[in-house]
């Protein structure tokens, strides 16, 4: 009959290599966890810009058709003409041909949305199925280190209330290291968010600049060239400006200590002052908005700057309670399985130190 003793030394490598396997993949369920909300306020976001396309896209269908009306109607032009309206007319057509387009860019900057939206979910989901891989591993080893230790420790141990302290020390130690870890991904996340959303303002504050060259150059006599070039410039500053204000929104969903940025305006052109009205105070009125804009996009980068050192502050800091929590989970495994190594030592010597234990192969005593 195999004693305890040779029981317990058969399953000691087995036990030592399903610790192994836990150290390893600790990290694999707090970090899933916050994996799993990110892609769900990725979810809800992606939701919410796709319904906004839909809406986008009936209205650019109906602006479409307005601006159609007065572009193809002969009749329309016959008539403010033979009424000596024919400037009244351009300026109808103008304005239509002006709301179609607006709609149109609107439209452009909200799939443009939706598909970086969209691209940061793929790489999300590829994210959560690696840790799911490793969240299913540690559950597994854990599952048959229970096993292990069901199979010598079966039912209560009274006779070794060291084993059992140790226990619910490493137990507790490793419920602090998880939530220690939760708040290093969810404070990682928040930075990371942030530093694509300074990105994004630097990218605005380039086109910006791009615009206000232009926009001297139009001062000058640049003509309709200028006009357009300035425009498609302000038009690339919006769409960065909108992407860095969606980044911060979702670093806001995952910490309260991210607060609105500054409001950020950019300077939209006008198809009537361009056409009709293009002179140079038009010119330099619209220079000073275009300078205003950059003024809003300075006051959000100084705000995001401090938000960001913030951030990383956080997560600095998170990062060290964790890896205090880390080593007293070390140092709680290590005393439990000190205690465990303990019990079976004593174990194999019949002997708990207290309570004599007899050797499961020898006979009762009499």
């Amino acid at each position: 009959m195999t004693s305890i003793a040779d029981t317990v030394k058969d399953l000691a490598p087995r036990n030592n290599e399903l610790l192994s396997i836990l150290s390893a993949t600790d990290h694999a369920a707090p970090t899933l966890e916050e994996q799993k909300r990110y892609i769900n306020d990725l979810n809800k976001e992606l939701s919410t810009v796709q319904k906004h396309v839909i809406a986008l896209d009936k209205q650019r269908v109906k602006e479409f058709k307005e601006h159609k009306k007065y572009r193809d109607s002969v009749v329309k032009r016959f008539a403010y003409r033979v009424g000596g309206k024919t400037d009244k007319f351009q300026a109808k057509a103008e304005k239509e041909e002006h709301e179609y387009f607006a709609v149109l860019q609107t439209e452009q900057q909200a799939k443009e949305q939706e598909e970086n939206i969209k691209s940061m979910r793929s790489k999300a989901l590829e994210v959560q199925s690696d840790l799911e891989v490793e969240a299913a591993r540690h559950t597994e080893a854990q599952h048959q280190l229970d096993n292990l230790y069901d199979s010598i420790f079966q039912g209560p141990t009274p006779a070794f209330p060291h084993e059992d302290r140790s226990e619910q020390n490493a137990e507790s130690a490793l419920q602090s290291y998880h939530n220690s870890r939760v708040k290093v991904e969810t404070e990682l996340r928040v930075v990371h968010l942030l530093t694509e959303a300074w990105e994004r303002l630097q990218n605005a504050l380039n086109y910006t600049e791009d615009a206000l060259s232009h926009s001297r150059m139009d001062m000058f006599g640049g003509g309709t060239l200028s006009d357009m070039m300035e425009r498609n410039a302000l038009d690339k500053a919006e769409n960065q400006a909108s992407q860095m204000l969606s980044l911060v929104q979702q670093a806001q969903r995952l910490s309260q200590h991210v607060h609105d940025l500054p409001t950020v305006g950019i300077a939209h052109g006008s198809l009537m002052s361009d056409v009709f009205f293009d002179n140079i105070f038009t010119d330099m009125a619209f220079h000073d908005k275009i300078k205003d804009s950059r003024s809003s996009l300075h006051r959000a980068r100084e705000n995001l700057h401090d938000q960001l050192v913030s951030a990383k502050s956080r997560h600095q800091e998170a990062e060290q309670e964790m890896n205090v929590n880390a080593a007293a989970l070390k140092t709680a495994r290590e005393e439990l399985q000190k205690a465990r190594e303990g019990f079976f030592k004593r174990v194999a010597d019949g002997s708990t130190g207290e309570h004599p234990i007899p050797a499961a192969d020898n006979p009762p005593p009499y």
